[in-house]
């Protein structure tokens, strides 16, 4: 039976390169080359548009970036790589920024005005787009960035080869790949051991592109993530006659999500489009999963929930909550009515090709609709992926991998019955650029997703 005739559904899945196509960034239209003439955090500034002695809450908040190069001349070509909040810290309150590239050097920035108060606008210059066009040069073809060491075990005997997604074929190879899913990966063949005696695998070296001495000033860590000055003050914003706009709709799979899509206030996530539950105690979410299973897939960030629910809830309470935990290991089955599976990758991913992680985004994708079409009545929840360290070395784990990875997760999720927990948007909000965001924030990405299934708390 084929795919197709097991499963029915009305979403047409995109081709690896009809996902590429559509993560199209804007190009740098100047061949680079000297590091002066590229995009200067300190030289650029921000303005902001239409100012006015103060805003109402609901009001849209416009600023202009303008950017320039390090010898203070404005930049006639758009493509940098830019993050924008606003904030105001003693409110603990904050949100992301929504911002358009005009291609000729400037950058509109709007912002949502959802909380009353003084509020400040912080603008990064993450990449230049001269660094831009290096880290994409070499995500779309370099293979070997990230290489293995797989242990071999069989009794009492161990043996070790290195392991990659491409290695050269003049030794043997030990391949492992299914032919219904076009994953591939190999090691070269230990001396005496068969292949499937690969118990272990571990990370052992990356391996970077050769840059020109030009090239590797612009993707040297203290050059990414720098703050643009803006050229205003914080802006007030008070409370004005107009109730503020409260979401009516309740959180559902397969709503769309805008961007941002909600903001922080007193630390707490409310969404911009659907009603957040109160599933912050361990009360609330004993009541949303008692009877459940929660399967929770990915890498350590899923690993976070995880840990967040056996403190929140002293481990498995009155026995009403199974955690079911299968780390890097999607597959997703089962077919309960009562199960919720969350998945969370693409960190690991980041050194590799995108094609690597669309195949694995495609066949999860087929996987969701097999369980779907078994149990309609499954939970699947999607959490995108969060920033990271700004110090994380720019080739390998670069923020900017991560921006397109979760716009390819959106475009092979999309139309599914699937909830998105959106981290990324989360974490530009409060500025958290560590791979493991903390508590508050973990705590607020538990309570979305728990939001889409559980509509009394």
């Amino acid at each position: 039976m084929s795919l197709q005739e097991e499963v029915k559904t009305p979403h047409k899945q995109m081709t690896v390169d009809e996902v590429l196509f559509s993560l199209s960034w804007a190009p740098s239209t100047s061949n680079y080359t000297s590091f002066k003439n590229s995009s200067s955090a300190q030289h650029s500034v921000v303005r902001l548009e239409q100012p006015r002695a103060q805003y109402c809450v609901g009001d849209t908040l416009n600023v202009l970036v303008e950017m320039r190069n390090y010898t203070g001349h404005p930049k006639a070509y758009g493509g940098d790589f830019i993050l924008a909040r606003i904030h105001s810290p003693k409110l603990q309150a904050c949100a992301s920024g929504d911002v358009t590239d005009f291609l000729n050097g400037s950058y509109h920035v709007r912002f949502h005005l959802f909380w009353p108060g003084e509020v400040q606008v912080t603008v990064r210059l993450m990449h230049s787009s001269e660094t831009i066009k290096i880290l994409q040069r070499d995500w779309m073809k370099n293979y070997w960035k990230g290489m293995h060491m797989g242990t071999f075990i069989s009794g009492k005997k161990t043996e070790r080869s290195q392991c990659g997604l491409r290695l050269s074929s003049d030794r043997a190879l030990c391949e492992y790949r299914k032919k219904e899913d076009g994953e591939y990966y190999a090691c070269y063949r230990p001396q005496t051991l068969p292949c499937n005696a690969l118990t272990i695998m571990t990370s052992t070296r990356y391996q970077l592109p050769h840059l020109t001495k030009e090239e590797a000033q612009l993707v040297i860590k203290k050059n990414a993530g720098r703050e643009i000055k803006n050229s205003f003050n914080p802006v007030a914003v008070v409370g004005c006659t107009d109730p503020t706009h409260r979401p009516t709709e309740k959180c559902v799979a397969g709503m769309k999500s805008p961007f941002p899509g909600g903001y922080f206030y007193s630390n707490r996530w409310s969404s911009s489009f659907c009603q957040i539950g109160p599933f912050l105690s361990e009360v609330s979410i004993t009541r949303c999963l008692k009877g459940k299973t929660l399967y929770l897939l990915g890498d350590s960030t899923v690993r976070q929930w995880i840990e967040h629910l056996e403190r929140k809830l002293k481990v498995n309470i009155n026995g009403s909550v199974t955690i079911s935990e299968f780390l890097h290991n999607i597959a997703v089955g089962g077919g309960q009515d009562d199960a919720i599976v969350v998945i969370g990758i693409g960190q690991h991913f980041r050194s590799y090709p995108p094609e690597v992680f669309i195949r694995r985004l495609q066949n999860i994708r087929r996987a969701i609709l097999r369980l779907h079409a078994r149990s309609p009545q499954t939970h699947v929840v999607i959490k995108l992926e969060n920033n990271r360290n700004l110090m994380s070395g720019v080739m390998m784990f670069s923020d900017w991998y991560g921006y397109m990875q979760n716009m390819a997760q959106r475009k092979v999720f999309e139309g599914m019955k699937v909830a998105l927990v959106d981290a990324w948007d989360m974490t530009v909000a409060t500025d958290s650029f560590v791979l493991h965001p903390n508590e508050d924030i973990v705590s607020n990405e538990l309570a979305v997703a728990l939001s889409s299934f559980c509509h009394s708390a």
